[in-house]
This record gives structure tokens, C-alpha cells and sequence, in this order.
């Protein structure tokens, strides 16, 4: 049924909680539908929460942000206090994990990364959201992720009034701790918010279940942070120490910044391995029953946030030419590991990088005990593969005899594959794969002087950085 409130004429119920109501409103004198959230009418009676209302939502209104919803216009109509805003078509995220159970990891980090942008850029402007959760998270159909409800959660700061009505300053499941004292509460009660919904991303369920709200308070000062990895198995083990210092008790020991959070875990979605003797392009990464549409579907028009990158000049080099695939093993930047084609030899699984203080064996020489197993013999390459957008995009290797540096561009969608090295006295080189043409490209670099080399690779698009892995450990040069 429509009717009248003001100038807009309300279409539909979007949603209903605690705080009040959204409805689907046609605004009269602007002439464009929008979402306009009708609060609870008993809080206008409150004059302490009526004039912070006003204050903070014109604060959020000031955001230019893309992940924040903006806010056109808010106020007071007849005893109301309401808030008129851009209407998204799609769902929050709550609905979403309800409907298709737990996110893929590389789906979880790109809606992180959204909402830590909003996050930092209302912290750089002194706002505290206080109520990040998922129901408080939309994602449009194209992809895009909005954060909502700036200039409600900031504005509801316990006075004797507003907590003797009733009302939570916050949603218990995702409070931190300093919330439950009496204490400074600064941007770091985001942080450990958003790292609670990391957990949900990843796992479906919240981090902390209880029957009361005297349990959940309890939990958050008290238990530990859960870890991921116990309730799901299938993801990197990164995120249980991600998680955790997301979710730290002290807000000190907790990142410092929404972002700081996020790209920690962008790097957890790639990971160091060893290689066998042959490079070889990686197999396409399995697919997941539930495919997440509302966040792949959008996730191409996302740009990655990056780490700060030291400065160095590097060396030119000539082209690199294209290495021939020899054996079609398998390497896949998730860890996991396949079986070979028929016919092919069988390959136990990467190892990990070994630490370079660790003795390794020298080969055996031919005419040794035919009853003594062979020695191992020693390491000399080291790979890394890079993820984007929950893909395996591409691979670099450093190889130690003849200090060959290679770039693997495993995709022609016009992006192309870096491997830059650097070693422990300063001297920074790099390969290039452009072309997309299926085989790696083998640079030789005279790294022979004695001394350590560490490399990461990066994924570029034009001359945009896309996203990077982590350095690897530092490893010997000049074998």
C-alpha cells in the first residue's frame, strides 16, 4: 500500500530491524527512487540522539567514498528522524551466506577490500561506523559492495537515556571488546568488526554463538578468536592467524587500519612453493559448487589494493626468449596438487621453501652403495604462483644455476606477468612475460656475486599494478 511522508511517496518494505525501517520511496521533488530508512519513532524523543544524528549523518553525507552509500538528504519529517539514500539493487551479505553458505576465499577478500576503503576513508575523516556486520554490507548485482548505516551506529553513544530504553549500541555478534567498558573506542572497534566478518565470509557462521547477550560479551572479552581452518578446511591457513590479530582483545595488537587488514588477507590467497626441474603453466583452479554471482560478477571492475613498493632502479635487460614445456606436471597457486596426465611420471607434491640456513645434501656420486638411497639433490629453483580474482593468473621462478629469472603469463586477456628479484645488497632485476603465448620467458641476469636473492611476482595491466605476491625468503645466488 502507498503512501504519503513528505515529499516521498513510500512504495514498499525493503527491510525491518531494531533501529526501524528501509522502504522503497519515490522522491517527489528530485524525481528518482531511493531508499529512504525511517528510524525507530521513539528515538527522535531523545534530544541527545536527535542532534548527534544530525551531526554525524551530515559528516557521512561529506564522504565521497565509492563503497559508501552516499546519503542525499536526512532529517526530521513529523516526529521522524529519517535518512534518504542511493537505492541498491542487489542484497546484503548476511542474505547472501544465508542463501549460498560460506564464500569462497578470494570472494571474502574482495568484498574485505570494498568495505576497508569506505572504512578508511570515514576513519580519515573521524568517523567510527561502530555497526559493521553483514546486514550492513550490500552488494550490488554488478558486484559492487556499499557499506550503510554511517550516521546511525556513530550516533548512538550510551547516555543513561538511550541505554535505559533498551537499545544496543551496536550488534552484539561483532562488538569489540573496548565497546563493553567504559574506555576511548577509536577506529580499531572497526577493525575488529570487519575481521568478524572476514570469519563469517569465510565460514558461514559468526565467530562467537550465544543464547544471551551476557554469553556474547563474555566471549568477546574472554574466548579466543575462533580459527577459520577449524570450521573449514579448504581454505589457507593464513587466515586463523589473520583472524586472530583482526580480532585481537587489545585494540594495539590489532592492525592498524582497515586496509592494513584487508591486504594481509590479499596476501594470504598466494603462497611460496618448490618446483620440479620443469616450468610449466598451471592447471585452471577447480570450481566451487556455490559460486558467489552477486560478487564474480562485478569483480572485473575492481581495482586490488597494493602494497607499498620500495623504490630501486632496475637494470635493463634485453627480451627474454621462451622456454619450451617439457614436463606436464602440475602446479596449482592454491597449494593443492594433481595428478599427472596418463602416461607421464608421477611427482610427489611441492615442498615448501626451505629456510636458507638449512644443510641440504649434495648430490651422490656415481659408483656409491648400490644399498645406500641416493642423496637428494639440492634445491635450485623456487617458484611462486599469483591469484586474481580467485584465479591462478600467473607464476615466476628463480633458478640459482646460471641465475635464470622466469615470468609465466598463463592467460591472453591482455594483462601480462612480472617476476622482479632483489637481492640482500640492493640490486633489483626483473622478467617480463607480455605476450601470453602459452610458454614461460627465461631471462638470465649475472647475479654471480655471492650473497642472497629474494623475488615476487606481480600482475600488471597496461602500466597499472594489478596485485603482487609476497617476497619470498631469501635464497643463495651464484651456485
Amino acid at each position: 500500500m502507498k503512501w504519503q511522508f513528505g515529499p516521498y511517496r513510500v512504495e514498499g518494505l525493503i527491510a525491518r530491524g531494531g533501529m526501524g525501517e528501509i522502504l522503497r520511496a519515490y522522491d517527489t521533488r528530485h524525481d528518482r527512487v531511493v531508499a529512504l530508512k525511517l528510524l525507530a519513532a521513539n528515538l527522535a524523543a531523545d534530544e541527545e540522539f536527535r542532534d548527534r544524528f544530525k551531526q554525524e549523518a551530515h559528516a557521512a553525507g561529506r564522504l565521497r567514498e565509492p563503497h559508501v552509500i552516499p546519503i542525499h538528504a536526512y532529517g526530521e519529517i513529523d516526529g521522524r528522524l529519517y535518512l534518504d539514500m542511493r537505492l541498491v539493487e542487489g542484497s546484503d551479505v548476511g542474505s547472501l551466506l544465508a542463501a549460498n553458505g560460506p564464500m569462497r576465499p578470494a570472494d571474502a577478500v574482495i568484498v574485505l577490500e570494498q568495505i576497508a576503503q569506505a572504512l578508511d576513508a570515514a576513519h580519515a575523516e573521524g568517523l567510527v561506523h561502530r555497526d559493521v556486520k553483514p546486514s550492513n554490507i550490500l552488494v550490488g548485482e554488478n558486484g559492487f559492495a556499499y557499506l550503510v548505516d554511517f550516521g546511525i551506529a556513530a550516533s548512538l553513544r550510551a547516555s543513561a537515556s538511550l541505554t535505559s530504553t533498551g537499545y544496543t549500541v551496536g550488534t552484539l555478534a561483532y562488538m569489540a571488546p573496548e565497546r563493553f567498558d567504559d574506555g576511548p573506542v577509536d577506529h580499531r572497534a572497526d577493525v575488529y568488526s570487519l575481521a568478524c566478518v572476514l570469519y563469517q565470509c569465510l565460514t558461514g557462521g559468526k565467530p562467537f554463538e550465544g543464547e544471551t547477550a551476557a554469553s556474547l560479551i563474555n566471549a568477546h572479552l574472554n574466548h579466543q578468536p575462533p580459527l577459520p581452518t577449524a570450521a573449514r578446511d579448504d581454505i589457507p591457513g593464513e587466515f586463523d592467524h589473520i583472524v586472530a590479530r583482526g580480532m585481537a582483545k587489545n585494540p594495539a595488537d590489532r592492525y592498524a587500519s582497515a586496509g592494513e587488514l584487508a591486504r594481509a588477507a590479499r596476501q594470504a590467497l598466494t603462497s611460496v612453493t618448490a618446483m620440479p626441474a620443469a616450468f610449466v603453466m598451471p592447471p585452471a583452479a577447480p570450481r566451487r559448487r556455490v559460486r558467489w554471482p552477486y560478487v564474480a560478477a562485478g569483480v572485473g571492475a575492481l581495482a586490488v589494493v597494493a602494497g607499498a613498493v620500495a623504490l630501486a632502479t632496475t637494470m635493463r635487460t634485453e627480451p627474454g626468449q621462451a622456454v619450451p614445456v617439457e614436463v606436464p606436471t602440475s602446479l596449482s597457486g592454491t597449494g593443492e596438487t594433481t595428478s599427472p596426465p596418463t602416461g607421464a611420471p608421477s611427482s610427489e607434491p611441492p615442498a615448501e621453501l626451505p629456510p636458507v640456513e638449512q644443510s641440504v645434501s649434495e648430490e651422490t656420486e656415481p659408483g656409491g652403495d648400490p644399498e645406500t638411497k641416493p642423496a637428494e639433490p639440492k634445491q635450485t629453483k623456487w617458484c611462486q604462483t599469483i591469484s586474481y580474482q580467485g584465479e591462478t593468473r600467473g607464476s615466476g621462478c628463480f633458478e640459482a644455476i646460471g641465475d635464470h629469472l622466469f615470468a609465466h603469463d598463463t592467460s591472453k586477456d591482455g594483462m601480462w606477468i612480472k617476476t622482479v628479484a632483489e637481492t640482500d645488497y640492493g640490486r633489483v632485476v626483473e622478467c617480463k612475460d607480455t605476450n601470453s603465448q602459452g610458454d614461460p620467458v627465461d631471462c638470465n641476469f649475472d647475479l654471480s656475486e655471492k650473497g642472497r636473492v629474494r623475488f615476487k611476482v606481480e600482475l600488471w595491466d597496461a602500466k597499472v599494478k594489478l596485485s603482487d605476491t609476497v617476497w619470498s625468503d631469501y635464497v643463495p645466488i651464484g651456485q
